[in-house]
Order: C-alpha cells, then structure tokens, then sequence
C-alpha cells in the first residue's frame, strides 16, 4: 500500500504513547487522532503528538482520516470503544484482555464480524520476534516434538501505584489479567494455541488482588506448559535477561554484588534487542531452546548455537506489521477468537485457584494454516 493508513488511539497513556512511537517508524501507518475523556491527556496528546484530538471514541471513529483504532482505555470500556469504531467501519487493534467477562468479548468479536473489520488484540509480548522464532522451530520440527514450555517473571508490579481499580479482576484488571495475558498469549503462540485444561493456584490474594500466581497449562497436541508470575518485587526476571526488560530496554546495570552472579553488560553495551517478558524455556524431545534478547540459544545434541532475531519487528510494531498484512487479507494470528481464548485463559486461572480444581477450557482456537511469519522481516 503506497499510502500510510490513518491510526486512531483512544486513551493517551502509556500504551497510547508507545503504540503512537510504533505508528512514526513505519511508513505504513500515521497518527490521525487521540480520543481521551480527561481534558489534561487531551492536550497532552496534542502538544506531543501534534495530532488532532477529541472527547470520545464516537468523534474519532467518525473522522474520515482514520482508518485504524487503537483501543487503549481501561479494560471496562474495551467493549464500548470497540462496538463503536466498528459501527463507524473501522479496524480495531484492541489492548488486553478484550474485555471484562467471556461473553462480553464474544460480543465485541460478533460486532466486528457483523461490521466487517479487522479485530486484533494486542500488543501482547507473543508478538515479539524470540517468540515467533521459537514457534517457528517447533513448525519445523528441526529438534522433534515440543514437550514443554516454562515461562517465569519477577517484577515490582505490585510496588508500582495502583488504584482501588488496578487490583479488582471484576473490572479487568489485576495480575492474573493484566500480566499473566501476555504469559498465556505466549505459551498458546509457542504450544500451537488450543489449551485443554488449566490447573492454578494464585498467592497473597485473589480476585485481581493475587502478588503472584503459579499455573500449568496441558495443551490439545500433547505438549505441557508452565507460567509463574510474582510481582512482590526484590528479585527481577531482567538479571537472567541480561538487565533487558519488556520495553527491550535495559533497565539493570551491573554493579556489586549483582555483577558477581548475574551477566549484566550495562545499558551502554546492549542495542537492537528484542523485548524479554522473563525467562522462556522450550524443552524437545531432541533439544532445548532459551530465549534471549537476540533471539534463540538453542541446545542440541551437537552442542550449542545461537539464532539470531536482529532487526525483526517486535511489540508494537509487530501489531501494526499484522494489522496491515490482515488488511492486504492475510489471516492474522492476534484476532478477535484469539483474544477470546487467551481472556479464557487467564479467567481460568481465578476459577481454578478458587476451586482448587483444573478447568478445562472450550473457546480455544489454533494458529491459523497460512503462514503467520510475516513480522519477521527486517526493520526498514
């Protein structure tokens, strides 16, 4: 497509602003507008952005420059925002979760098919270039049949400001589904997509108040996997990461004692990596393969070697690289049924640490048939 398609971004946030940075580095996509009900990230958006700006997602989705709309509002509002810029015939890329309960996002999904647009739900960290290498290899088979994947994050989360809000599951929010979407969205890409039954347990609270949670996922093809997540903060997933966190930012220099144990080559000595959500762990029946921030280590019979992810597309940009491929009518990976399965996912998790009891889980979809590798291309 020879013109840039025109992006919209309800909610002038954090997200906002860095889905905005991924728009300004690709050629296919402009910022059109920013839609915020506070006046103050309003002017914001237009003082840093330089974009047009309006009170609610209905006057965004109405202006005949947009062609995309990036939903980045609270999670309680996803539903909303999305009916509506789809009844306005535009694409939608939603943040996660899609929404708050299953059948609200089976609803969100029904009204974009109705509309005839394109509903994905990102940016989740599945998207980044490690992960689809990794998906990539079990495709191919080259170290036999995926046995397992174990996923690990240590964060501050918790010692980070939170409202009332933040920590309530019943309005979409909480550990469990503001971060454990990105580990199961990980772990769904990498196993194939259909998980069957969920066994969980959550720690130092619940209902969107949990510091943490453990859980094991048993996949349809056989394959096992494991998400663990604490957010009391102390010990950090980036010192096994080589101080790079999910921003693919290097957030940890080296210094005593942390320079005696951990490899941290310091924020001057790491550039062109690849956003790390902890650590991933993929086991074969002939290898293992560690993910790092330039892509796949990968343990073999044979020895050791490295595959290299450098300059493919990442986080925001991968989401923006997939909306366009769907556009120009490639299947997507990240689209509405996916959201649906992965926001099951994680629901499934409450439920089974309040049972005690696994879950099995019925709306799962797998990765589509066509190739879905188109972000693996080099940054232009």
């Amino acid at each position: 497509m020879s013109t840039a398609r025109g992006l919209g971004i309800v909610g002038w946030g954090a997200a906002g602003r860095l889905m905005a940075a991924a728009a300004e580095r690709t050629g296919r996509f402009r910022l059109s507008g920013v839609a915020d009900i506070s006046e103050d990230a309003r002017a914001h958006a237009a003082r840093e952005a330089g974009c047009s700006v309006w009170a609610s997602v209905d006057e965004l989705a109405g202006a005949r420059d947009v062609d995309v709309i990036y939903v980045a509002s609270p999670t309680v509002h996803h539903r909303a925002a999305v009916e509506t810029a789809a009844a306005h015939g535009k694409h939608v890329i939603s943040e996660k979760p899609l929404a708050v309960t299953l059948e609200e996002a089976q609803r969100v999904v029904e009204a974009a098919q109705r509309a005839g647009v394109v509903l994905l739900v990102g940016a989740t960290h599945s998207s980044d270039a490690p992960v689809r290498a990794l998906r990539r290899l079990v495709e191919e088979v080259r170290l036999g049949a995926l046995l397992s994947v174990a996923s690990a994050c240590h964060t501050d989360w918790h010692r980070r400001p939170r409202s009332a809000a933040d920590l309530d599951a019943g309005q979409g929010n909480g550990l469990v589904l503001r971060q454990g979407a990105h580990q199961f969205d990980i772990l769904r890409y990498v196993c194939g997509g259909v998980a069957q039954r969920v066994f969980a347990m959550t720690f130092g609270g619940s209902a969107g108040r949990e510091r943490g949670f453990s859980a094991c996922i048993s996949f349809g093809n056989g394959a096992q996997a494991s998400a663990y997540y604490s957010g009391t903060g102390g010990f950090d997933s980036r010192l096994l990461t080589w101080g790079v966190g999910e921003l693919a930012t290097v957030d940890i220099d080296p210094g005593p004692p942390l320079g005696r144990y951990f490899a941290l080559p310091g924020r001057e000595a790491v550039t062109q990596v690849s956003p790390m959500f902890g650590t991933t762990v993929a086991t074969f029946s002939e290898g293992t393969v560690w993910l790092t921030p330039r892509g796949l280590l990968i343990h073999e019979e044979t020895g050791v070697r490295e595959q290299s992810v450098a300059g493919q597309l990442s986080g925001w940009d991968a989401v923006l690289d997939e909306m366009d491929s769907a556009l120009e009518g490639r299947q997507p990976v990240h689209d509405g049924a996916w959201g649906v399965a992965t926001l099951e996912t994680c629901l499934a998790v409450h439920e089974s640490a309040r049972t005690g009891a696994p879950v099995s889980l019925e709306h799962q979809v797998a990765l589509p048939t066509a190739s879905h590798f188109t972000a693996l291309k080099e940054i232009s």
